[in-house]
């Protein structure tokens, strides 16, 4: 369950198959305990994650490899499903000054902020923020030169995800992709145990490659993410944030909860960061 579930169950009952959020996002696994139809529960929960730079791992600098990886051919119309706050939706805008990037996401704090960044760049007139639902985006059949998902194809699955989106792809288009993954077979019973509480379905990049092949794509480049890539725009800014945070809610059990189970995830990741992280793919429809 992502930050949108939590903050929106709703939501998920309007979804196909078992778990459709837009987004993503690493959150602290006792969190799914708290009662996020709560306002008061959300409100707290947004302030904290809702202003990083970035809603899960990722970097401008992976994002460009990946953009690189793309067989030669028009990008001017793309979707970015789970844009979060739209850091790596700028980044495709700004790589691709031809293109439209219609930027979707199932928060609408998200969309605001993506409009908002987009904006502030001078690239507003390129970048469409919409509230919408990764599984029904709000576009053409086969419109999209291209679909980015960074942190969010976990909702669908990936074999799932790419077999709905094919329908959205121009005859050229492309699809690329971020998923945890374990880099280890035996990572350990503690980690093994945090992961299994929030994707009991996390797999190593081998068997993504068979869910890419499973969906009837090309797998075109595959390649982990560094761990500065968790830190840069996501754990430094969340670590630096959490004071500030509960001076916002002082006294207040909720948001000490939220902040302390950010505390431990942070504390996972600086243990285990050898074990697991987010792989990038980019795939394309076969034939």
């Amino acid at each position: 369950m992502c930050i949108r579930d939590r903050c929106y169950p709703d939501l998920a009952s309007r979804r196909c198959g078992h778990d459709t959020s837009v987004h993503r996002q690493i959150v602290p696994v006792r969190v799914t305990e708290m009662d996020f139809s709560d306002p008061a529960t959300s409100e707290r929960f947004l302030a904290l994650y809702g202003v990083l730079p970035r809603a899960a791992p990722g970097s401008a600098n992976s994002t460009q490899t990946a953009m690189d990886a793309l067989p030669k051919g028009p990008r001017r119309k793309i979707l970015d499903l789970g844009c979060g706050p739209g850091a790596q939706t700028l980044s495709l805008a700004t790589a691709l000054p031809d293109s439209i990037v219609v930027a979707v996401d199932v928060l609408p704090f998200m969309v605001f902020e993506t409009a908002r960044r987009g904006r502030a760049a001078g690239i507003a007139d390129r970048i469409v923020a919409t509230v919408g639902d990764m599984a029904a985006p709000p576009v053409a059949l086969g419109s999209q030169e291209l679909i980015w998902c960074e942190g969010a194809i976990y909702f669908l699955g990936v074999t799932a995800a790419l077999r709905r989106w094919r329908q959205y792809l121009a005859s050229y288009g492309c699809v690329a992709f971020t998923e945890p993954v374990w880099l280890q077979s035996d990572p350990g019973e503690e980690i093994k145990g945090w992961w299994s509480r929030e994707y009991p379905a996390m797999t190593d990049t081998d068997g993504i490659r068979q869910a890419i092949h499973d969906a009837g794509y090309v797998l075109i480049k595959s390649f982990v993410l560094p761990a500065e890539a968790w830190w840069t725009d996501y754990y430094r800014p969340l670590e630096a944030r959490i004071p500030a945070f509960l001076e916002e809610y002082p006294r207040d059990k909720v948001a000490q909860e939220i902040a302390g189970l950010a505390e431990e995830e942070i504390s996972m990741f600086r243990t285990y960061h050898e074990t697991y992280s987010y792989a990038f793919f980019v795939t394309r429809p076969g034939p």
